[in-house]
């Protein structure tokens, strides 16, 4: 480090530990903090002397868990599960066809059939197939979600038993189960450099574990970012819960 400054700018690599399993390091993520702060307990014995009252006599102070917080403004899937605390797993869905599905309909109210991502025309009857029935005049139907409503002053009746055919299309994603840990352990990379000397700068946490303690608002006005702060553990075999490597070339 040959500045007399810093001034940092870099990148963030995610590396989450399952049941003491590393996943694999993920990233790079955009950040606009990589805050780490040493704490300590400062034990002090006072005087209650006469003459020395609450005078310092001795000071001692231990060591407490070192403290992070990370915030990305980088939201995407692997980012999401860490600030709901959850865990994923994929969303699949082939495409195919739904032949005369059967279900009950229920005036005014959403019942799905089975299938999302609907695509094209809707058939939907009564048991007998004598009947069909007219989609935005009887019946809405909302699409991705795979949700018919029955519509008051329509031709269908409350209760009615109906066949619905149609196509639906091919889903691909992650469903996160939210609120499934109390909190989400990781090793963290920061690829840094020092803008004032262009040396690089790379800190290392061994293990973090992170405890998000922000809402995550689906509704928000701007971009969202997610907070995650938390503290860092010394793993068996280290000898420090983080360490910094300051480049000279």
């Amino acid at each position: 480090m040959a500045a007399r400054g810093f001034l940092g700018a870099g990148d963030v690599y995610i590396n989450l530990i399952v049941a003491d399993v590393k996943q694999g390091m993920k990233g790079p993520y955009y950040a606009n903090k990589f805050e780490i702060k040493p704490n300590v307990d400062k034990k002090e014995l006072t005087s209650k002397g006469r003459n020395d009252y609450g005078q310092v006599l001795e000071t001692v102070s231990l060591q407490k868990p070192a403290e992070f917080t990370l915030e990305l403004n980088e939201v995407n899937k692997e980012s999401m599960v860490i600030a709901l605390l959850g865990t994923s797993a994929a969303k699949t869905q082939a495409s195919g066809s739904l032949t005369a599905v059967t279900f009950t309909a229920a005036l005014d109210s959403w019942v799905p059939v089975g299938k999302g991502a609907l695509t094209g025309a809707i058939t939907l009857t009564n048991t007998g197939a004598t009947v069909t029935y007219v989609e935005n005049t009887d019946y809405l139907v909302n699409r991705q979600l795979g949700w018919i409503k029955a519509l008051s002053g329509g031709a269908i009746l409350d209760a009615a038993a109906l066949k619905l055919s149609g196509a639906y299309g091919a889903i691909a994603g992650t469903v996160i189960a939210g609120a499934t840990n109390t909190d989400i352990r990781a090793e963290l990379v920061f690829d840094g450099i020092n803008q004032a000397d262009g040396l690089p700068c790379i800190v290392t946490v061994h293990e973090a574990v992170i405890a998000a303690n922000a809402a995550f608002d689906f509704l928000a006005d701007s971009f969202n970012t997610v907070n995650l702060p938390g503290t860092m553990k010394t793993p068996t075999g280290m000898g420090e819960p983080f360490t910094v490597e300051l480049r000279s070339a």
